[in-house]
């Protein structure tokens, strides 16, 4: 079995207009869609698409009209990347546990056919307040080291009220292995003033990690999003400026 779990730490690095510090730690579950009837046979607290403690509901990602997420993120690549997608997909994500997931951010690849290689990526954000989704595709960029790919990119979609949409995005992967991680840099007028990192760590997906991760992380997701606004409430008591979301303004033609 390909899949694990992974643990390590989020960590926020605001430059300006006010400097703003956020980190916690983790756990995020990389699953290869096509093991997933068998992840959680035998689990007592685990399932998929049924209600327990934790588990894996097909309604919590990609295009969820379409019943089976690998076709849904194949057919996401194939238009976005202008070339028919076939092969495994596996996704980085934050489970439901007791009834709750919410992802800032998951990260779907797809690889060659030994799944020893990524050969594109997929990254879905769900912005808060609003709720809504957004896919980037990128094929997988090797370069002189295989096992990683850097992106730059304009910003298209409204993320943070404490971030407008003129920004330049430099997102930088690894692939995931014995460790994963992702580095997120955002720049104005050519100067880095946010960064965002995840760190990860991989262990066996075996009934002592999921019990582990389950007892450690029991609101895994809920905390998460009560770190968002709290952070939020800190960064509009510094003075940061708010930013609504474009489709708010009606003189605004930039895409949300």
């Amino acid at each position: 079995m390909k899949s694990c779990l992974y643990f390590g730490e989020v960590s926020h690095h605001r430059k300006a207009p006010r400097k703003h510090d956020l980190h916690y730690d983790v756990y995020m579950a990389h699953l290869f869609l096509d093991e997933l009837e068998d992840i959680f046979t035998d689990r007592w607290f685990w399932s998929v698409d049924r209600s327990n403690l934790g588990g894996f509901h097909r309604a919590d990602y990609h295009r969820r009209e379409i019943p089976d997420l690998a076709d849904a993120v194949r057919q996401t690549m194939s238009d976005q990347l202008h070339r028919e997608i076939t092969g495994p997909i596996s996704i980085i994500t934050h489970l439901r546990t007791f009834g709750y997931c919410f992802n800032p951010v998951s990260f779907y690849f797809l690889w060659n056919e030994d799944r020893t290689l990524p050969t594109a990526l997929m990254a879905e954000i769900t912005n808060t307040p609003w709720g809504e989704r957004y896919a980037k595709c990128f094929e997988w960029e090797t370069g002189k080291n295989e096992d990683r790919s850097d992106h730059e990119f304009r910003k298209e979609f409204h993320v943070s009220p404490f971030i407008g949409m003129d920004i330049d995005y430099d997102w930088r992967f690894r692939s995931p292995a014995e460790n994963f991680q992702a580095d997120m840099i955002l720049q104005q007028d050519k100067k880095t003033f946010f960064t965002a990192h995840l760190k990860l760590h991989r262990r066996p997906l075996d009934g002592r990690n999921l019990a582990w991760a389950l007892a450690r992380f029991p609101f895994m997701t809920l905390n998460v999003t009560r770190a968002i606004y709290w952070n939020a409430l800190i960064l509009r008591l510094k003075g940061c400026p708010f930013y609504p979301h474009p489709k708010k303004s009606p003189s605004s033609s930039t895409p949300s």
